[in-house]
């Protein structure tokens, strides 16, 4: 059955995916405004170190690449709570994919669509579980793909104001089901296969009890 702690723990995933992105978005403009001073550094680098040896290595906390027209296209840092993150940029300055550690060492991806807004989250959660978000152009999750600890996985669909409209999962039985909800996240319909009892085995009989 699909039932509202189904529906919650669905919820809880998609917050925790939209507040790791948060986060990033607000890491990303500090690589941004950082960006300055790292770069003259590890210009200086590039240019004395590959006179000197074809196989230098080069180290330092942040670093950040330039085009020809000295707008920042990437950056990578390790950030004050000492975990590292990439930012890729467009000719805009604006942030189109960034990936990150946490501070539990749990990775994830965020794409961006051109005006800046969140299009796509992938990530492993604290759990271990992985999770996938979706989201339109106001940021919000329109759909999102689980995998539950238990062994169940899940396709979840929203509406505009969040609340989930439809959901499709295979249980930790194995089992299907599909559900529809209405706005305040109540069932309307649902379709469910109940677990079947397993066939037996050819030659062999049930025991006789007498």
């Amino acid at each position: 059955m699909m039932n509202m702690q189904t529906h919650c723990s669905v919820l809880e995933r998609i917050e925790a995916l939209e507040l790791a992105n948060q986060k990033l978005q607000a890491r990303c403009e500090r690589w941004k405004r950082a960006g300055i001073g790292g770069m003259a550094c590890l210009s200086l680098m590039l240019l004395g170190g590959a006179a000197l040896q074809s196989h230098a290595t080069i180290e330092g906390g942040e670093f950040v690449l330039r085009d020809k027209s000295n707008r920042m296209r990437a950056a990578l840092a390790i950030r004050p709570d000492g975990t590292p993150g990439l930012g890729l940029f467009d000719e805009s300055g604006k942030v189109r994919l960034s990936m990150e550690l946490s501070p539990q060492g749990n990775p994830g991806v965020n794409l961006h669509s051109a005006p800046g807004s969140l299009g796509l989250v992938l990530a492993i959660r604290p759990d271990g579980t992985p999770g996938v978000g979706l989201f339109d152009a106001q940021g919000r999750v329109r759909t999102s793909l689980d995998v539950g600890l238990d062994g169940s996985s899940g396709i979840n669909v929203y509406d505009r104001a969040g609340a989930l409209r439809a959901a499709m999962a295979i249980r930790p039985d194995g089992t299907p089901g599909i559900g529809r909800f209405d706005a305040q996240g109540e069932v309307v319909e649902e379709v469910a296969r109940e677990p079947q009892p397993r066939p037996e085995e050819p030659g062999m009989q049930p025991p006789q009890f007498q």
